[in-house]
């Protein structure tokens, strides 16, 4: 099955160029992946009440090729590309009305059991293989990141407002965290090529993370822990 969607770039999905920012490129490509999962009947919601499990995004990698404009028009595809035991691959294409490519990403889902907070077989939570359309699409392989750790550049603390419906916080959020430690000067002069993360642990209301920051000739690197624990690794890398 292949999602399909037509939509535009309102003003809320806008950055202080008029492009479509990067939070609400990565809005884009949840909100996809959820609803692809909803058409399936497979969706968190059906994986709590009739699974008792949880679905959790692991990895999301997103190229960007171009931010479109205010207004402009886009089709969003998504389809599960590749599967394994334990996990989905999610591939979400973003095209203009054209059909030049605007944006691509892949994203890896797992389920985890409600009770135990092990990780349940994919066709335990009502996956099956006829569900996937076998089209990987290039260029959105995951990367490996390194274990050190980077510079402390800034603490948040989890609120409500940052956390989703099953009370841990948005996987967004964890962007938003990070993107925040750029000023405004660093978004008018850059426009984002890549931005991967990976999801290790939740967090909760109330909990504090620290960001760290390495950067290198490939990019900067983000890991936010709690505790010294590892919650999230990021790699962005700018035009």
């Amino acid at each position: 099955m292949i999602y399909e969607k037509n939509s535009y770039v309102s003003g809320s999905m806008c950055d202080g160029k008029l492009k479509l920012s990067i939070l609400a490129a990565d809005e884009i490509v949840e909100n996809a992946v959820t609803e692809l999962m909803g058409d399936l009947g497979i969706d968190g919601i059906v994986a709590m009440e009739k699974y008792k499990a949880m679905w959790l995004i692991v990895k999301n990698n997103i190229r960007f090729q171009r931010r479109p404009v205010w207004r402009e028009e886009f089709t969003v595809n998504c389809y599960i590309s590749d599967h394994s035991a334990v996990k989905l691959n999610i591939d979400t294409i973003v095209r203009a009305r054209s059909g030049e490519l605007l944006l691509k990403a892949r994203t890896e889902l797992a389920a985890i059991d409600l009770q135990s907070g092990r990780i349940r077989k994919a066709d335990t939570v009502g996956f099956s293989e006829d569900m996937e359309n076998p089209v990987r699409t290039e260029g959105l392989e995951f990367s490996r990141f390194p274990k050190e750790s980077g510079e402390l550049v800034e603490s948040v603390v989890v609120r409500s407002t940052s956390l989703d419906y099953c009370y841990h916080t948005n996987n967004i959020e964890y962007v938003r965290f990070m993107l925040n430690t750029y000023d405004v000067e660093h978004f008018k002069d850059h426009d984002p090529e890549k931005l991967e993360i990976h999801y290790s642990n939740q967090s909760f209301e109330g909990e504090k993370l620290n960001i760290e920051k390495q950067s290198t000739e490939d990019g900067d690197l983000f890991y936010v822990t709690r505790d010294g624990a590892r919650i999230t690794s990021c790699k962005v890398k700018w035009k």
